[in-house]
């Protein structure tokens, strides 16, 4: 597994317990342990734009119900497979949390009910907050020097 180091002075302030998903005093990183893809997408907390809860779910599901449409004709039957991967689509659309940058967007692996929403966007909120001000005092003594 590829592993993020961390920057000069950043720590970790929150681990998910499968260590996909980390907040430090600097970045958001996400590890990707998928085959194909190894490796880790970081954002830095003040390059955050914004982010939105969207509904997301597998769109192998949708693609698969859109595909059994035109064998219909053939047999009514397909229709049955058709309603079936859209159930399916529909049974695994939750709301994710999307942390959207200018270069990029992670889709946090979470399930979060709307008690434990508020919370995990001020801790978020608290980051920025202390990372912003760190950056601000950190600027008067690069232009002194």
């Amino acid at each position: 597994m590829a592993t993020m180091r961390l920057l000069n002075e950043e720590q970790y302030l929150i681990q998910t317990v499968d260590k996909k998903l980390a907040l430090t005093t600097h970045r958001v990183i996400q590890r990707k342990r998928l085959r194909h893809l190894r490796g880790c997408t970081s954002i830095m907390l003040e390059d955050i734009e914004s982010w939105q809860i969207k509904a997301t779910g597998n769109m192998w599901y949708m693609g698969l119900s859109v595909a059994s449409l035109p064998f219909i004709y053939l047999n009514d039957s397909w229709a049955f497979l058709g309603a079936f991967f859209l159930l399916l689509f529909l049974m695994t659309r939750q709301n994710r949390i999307h942390i959207i940058s200018q270069n990029a967007v992670i889709v946090l692996p979470l399930e979060v009910d709307e008690t434990g929403l508020n919370s995990l966007v001020e801790i978020f909120r608290q980051a920025i907050k202390v990372r912003m001000e760190r950056l601000e005092q950190q600027l008067p003594e690069k232009v002194a020097a």
